[in-house]
């Protein structure tokens, strides 16, 4: 596809094509996820990482979680298993906060507050 013929604001969508997809079960309904970016806050211990989650990519609203990650000192990126492990909770709180999975239109975003170190939790 022409990359002129796309609209700006769909342009960040179409450049992420080749992203992987991963898909994750919440309540009986599957949802596909995929990495955006990810950034640290130095000094504070803080890394922020946005996914994007919907029921057909391109096709029905994107939600995209901003998870704020503790971390330790020297901590790469958050592993997939740790985003898998938190990303039913935040399918399910966008949901109470708003977020139809099945509607169109702009992408509904949800800040998602992650606590405890990866090396501390039970």
């Amino acid at each position: 596809m022409n990359d002129r013929l796309i609209s700006g604001k769909l342009r960040a969508k179409a450049g992420r094509n080749g992203v992987a997809n991963t898909t994750v079960a919440v309540d009986g309904v599957d949802y596909v996820w995929s990495h955006r970016h990810g950034w640290s806050v130095w000094g504070k211990g803080v890394r922020v990482v946005s996914i994007s989650v919907s029921l057909h990519p391109e096709r029905t609203r994107e939600l995209i979680l901003d998870f704020t990650l503790k971390v330790n000192d020297g901590d790469g990126p958050p592993s997939d298993a740790r985003v898998l492990h938190a990303l039913p909770a935040a399918i399910r709180s966008a949901r109470e906060a708003g977020w139809d999975p099945e509607s169109r239109g702009r992408a509904f975003r949800h800040e998602v507050a992650e606590t405890s170190p990866r090396g501390s939790r039970p």
